[in-house]
């Protein structure tokens, strides 16, 4: 298999221009003073290497294998799945109805149970 490249090399680097430049920079000592500047980004470059991010099962991953794939089964999960998990929602909500002597949500049960007749007379009598 064919080692996979992050980028095309530059026109400068393969002239050597960056080389010169680097070593350059180097003599003057300007890569030793900007040294700390770039401790996060070898400290992750490090977490990186040491997870595998690099290996090259991950990078074939990563750069060949189709992207479309995933959005594709993320698209078909949330179109089938919505309508899947309102249709279960419904399904329990509509097949365990309130019981007749239970109070609905919300509202407080009775204090003391009236037998139906006479609560219908004391209504009448309000």
């Amino acid at each position: 298999m064919e080692r996979i490249r992050y980028r095309r090399s530059s026109l400068r680097t393969q002239l050597g221009v960056t080389q010169e430049e680097k070593k350059i920079k180097r003599e003057l000592g300007i890569t030793a003073l900007l040294r700390p500047f770039r401790w996060w980004g070898n400290e992750k470059r490090h977490i990186k290497r040491e997870l595998g991010y690099y290996s090259p099962d991950v990078q074939l991953a990563r750069h060949v294998l189709p992207h479309w794939g995933s959005k594709l089964l993320m698209l078909a999960l949330i179109l089938m799945g919505i309508p899947f998990a309102l249709g279960w929602w419904l399904k329990t909500t509509l097949s365990n109805p309130p019981q007749p002597g239970a109070a609905a949500p919300g509202q407080s049960a009775p204090a003391e149970s009236v037998p139906a007749t006479a609560q219908g007379e004391s209504d009448r009598l309000r």
